[in-house]
């Protein structure tokens, strides 16, 4: 009997990464602007398709349809850039002193072209591109645009499959609570018009107060805690599958969502050795950078505590301090462009670093084994190909998107899946909603005796998208094809490894295979820990409306997947303070805590010491070597101990006490099977 309720075992929940689109005049496509007397408080933007016959593109074959669902841009800023010369656009550039932004009020698609509205009003009446000009759809609030063929916009929703690429697996969560949506309300009592209030209007929306917990199988959610990642590419170019260089002339600049490279590096298109859709690339870079951002590092004779440790390094363990890292980078390849010369690589995630063109670039695949470097768990527990991460903080956070699909029933409802049609005695009522523009706010790691480590998070987010399409006049359906993990996502071996859940490696960290050492020693016995994080992200609404008419059904409920333009989400979402305070329960066995204490001192590494930090260890059984197996390795720097009290138990037992300590800094080494988090 077809269950009449949503219920929560047939509920999707999946994450991703968010990534503008730099798009430049002629490569692939231009943009016109048009502006017309009647419609005086907007302008709309028109692509223009320029040829490209292959799927590898970021605009649907043959079309001028940006690989983005729909209403998926309503909200999304965007800005204008010179890249040579000057263009159509030049009053409009936000370079140098001008920075002008626009807001995205309005997606739609007519005539096989994708259709934008912004605002404010260019002071232009009508804008062609031209060579030099470039539009950058920004990043937070921006799933990564759908990959590859399958992607197909089609005026009737029943037969439309769009969605973006939001198909990694979120974690063994065990307690999740999704964004909030609440709107304010205001309520006016008016003089001379009774005790009950005579006009109600509504206000602000906000999405915010979710919550995640799960025992954690790898670092992913830690990357969205801290903010930064960086490769250890001295352990992986060995297993790579070919090799190139940034192109000539260009370069990568922090937050940039491409590479160009020299086609005949890395073949694309054909040759057995082709990089294609869904490959990664490393860029390797032995730059560095600090960890510590408010310590500059150490200079002179000894400036060379970095991570990863290398053969010209007198770093000898991660277990050491060390103050900078090389700047290495994982991306996954989501879009190929053929340029005039050479070809670009449009990625998954803003790149975090600057690269220029003598860094060499690395192609990697995930295989249901271990060819073309992919990490693979072996049965004895170890890593063939396994990847060695840093993870530490940096002045943003990476913002992700959330997919949650629910149904009332373990069937897909999708004309691509089955034939369960909404309104039929089949269907399965799946609503689609996607949050957008999500930033951790505070975070845990925790863990107790003979349990699993156990991580637990709040965020919020900018706003949420959802999916209309069953509400449309003619021929309704589920515009948007949902992710389902195992039916249409992870669907075999090297599915399972790109969506963060490969074979041998979802089992969690577990305590009791965990060291906890400070001060040059193990520092007890630990029955407890809490690792805590806030990351002082908070959202902000800024004053700004939509001259562009909301579009009803017949029950006046509005079609817009991101009502009224966007305008009443909050559009800015940014860091603040960062504070850290790590808490256990120690089992006493010598002083060296209370003096520790009572010296009041701040304790932090020297000359590559392992003495003045606090390191977390933990590994997943191995019978196997030591150097590939799963492990996390939490390290705690400059740090003072606030709290150590020796109580005196009334039962004359062992004696406890509850150590608070609160560090500066947090890094965190993993190795494990994903290529980027």
């Amino acid at each position: 009997m077809v269950s009449q309720a949503y219920k929560g075992d047939v509920s999707e929940v999946l994450m991703g990464h968010e990534t503008g689109i730099f798009i430049e005049h002629g490569e692939p496509c231009h943009f016109d602007t048009t502006f017309s007397s009647s419609t005086p408080d907007f302008n709309t933007i028109t692509f223009t398709e320029t040829g490209h016959s292959n799927h590898s593109t970021i605009f649907e074959n043959g079309k001028a349809i940006l690989k983005v669902p729909v209403g998926m841009l309503i909200g999304q800023k965007i800005s204008f850039h010179k890249t040579a010369g000057g263009g159509g656009y030049t009053n409009h550039y936000s370079d140098g002193m001008t920075n002008k932004v626009f807001t995205i009020v309005d997606h739609t698609v007519e005539s096989n072209a994708t259709k934008l509205k912004v605002v404010p009003r260019f002071t232009t009446t009508s804008i062609v591109s031209a060579a030099g000009d470039a539009m950058l759809i920004h990043s937070t609030g921006m799933p990564t645009l759908a990959s590859g063929s399958t992607f197909a916009h089609n005026d009737s929703a029943a037969s439309s499959s769009e969605f973006s690429q939001i198909d990694q697996f979120i974690g063994l969560a065990s307690h999740m609570k999704l964004p909030d949506t609440k709107v304010t309300m205001h309520r006016h009592h008016v003089i001379g018009l009774g005790r009950q209030a005579a006009i109600q209007q509504t206000g602000r929306v906000f999405h915010q107060g979710a919550q995640l917990e799960m025992p954690l199988n790898n670092p992913r959610w830690l990357y969205y805690s801290l903010g930064r990642e960086a490769i250890d590419a001295h352990t992986s170019v060995a297993s790579y599958s070919q090799a190139g260089v940034i192109k000539a002339g260009t370069k990568v600049t922090v937050g940039q969502t491409y590479v160009d490279v020299n086609s005949v590096d890395f073949n694309t298109g054909s040759g057995s050795h082709a990089v294609a859709i869904g490959d990664y690339i490393l860029i390797r870079d032995t730059t560095r950078v600090p960890v510590i951002g408010y310590d500059a590092p150490d200079t002179g004779a000894s400036d060379d505590k970095f991570w990863p440790p290398a053969s010209t390094s007198t770093l000898a363990s991660d277990s050491e301090h060390f103050e900078e890292t090389e700047t290495s980078e994982f991306r996954r390849v989501v879009a190929i462009e053929a340029l005039s010369s050479g070809v670009r690589l449009f990625v998954d995630d803003p790149f975090q670093f600057e690269h220029i063109n003598t860094d060499s670039i690395f192609a990697y695949r995930f295989n249901g084994t271990t060819l073309t470097g992919s990490p693979h768990v072996n049965s004895d527990g170890t890593i063939t190909n396994p990847t060695r991460r840093l993870l530490f903080s940096g002045d943003t956070l990476p913002s992700f998107c959330i997919e949650h699909s629910i149904r009332n029933r373990d069937v897909g409802s999708h004309s691509n899946e089955n034939s369960n049609a909404p309104g039929s005695s089949t269907d399965s009522k799946q609503l689609t909603r996607i949050f957008r523009g999500c930033k951790v706010v505070e975070w845990e790691l925790n863990a107790t005796v003979d349990a699993e480590v156990k991580y637990r998070c709040i965020f919020d987010a900018l706003s949420c998208y959802t999916d209309t399409g069953r509400l449309e006049s003619s021929n309704p359906g589920d515009r948007y094809r949902a992710h389902r993990l195992f039916q249409n996502t992870a669907t075999d071996a090297a599915g399972r490894k790109e969506t963060g859940i490969a074979s041998g490696s979802e089992k969690p960290f577990m305590f009791y295979n965990g060291t906890i050492t400070a001060f040059g020693q193990d520092i007890g016995f630990i029955s407890t820990f809490e690792l805590r994080g806030k990351t002082g992200v908070e959202i902000f609404h800024t004053m700004g409306g939509t001259p562009v008419a909301e579009s009803v059904d017949s029950n006046n409920r509005s079609l817009k997947q991101v009502p009224y333009g966007g305008t009443r989400n909050a559009s800015i979402i940014r860091e603040g303070r960062e504070e850290f305070e790590l808490e256990m329960d120690v089992i006493i066995r010598d002083s060296l805590l209370f003096h520790e204490l009572r010296t009041h001192r701040e304790v932090s590494g020297t000359g590559g010491s392992t003495g003045n930090i606090i390191e977390m260890v933990f590994t997943k059984p191995s019978t196997g070597s030591t150097g590939s197996q799963q492990q996390m390795r939490i390290i705690c720097d400059d740090y003072v101990i606030t709290d150590a009290p020796i109580p005196v138990p009334d039962d004359k037992g062992l004696l406890h006490s509850k150590i608070m300590i609160h560090p500066k800094n947090i890094k965190v080494i993993s190795t494990d099977t994903l290529f980027h988090c």
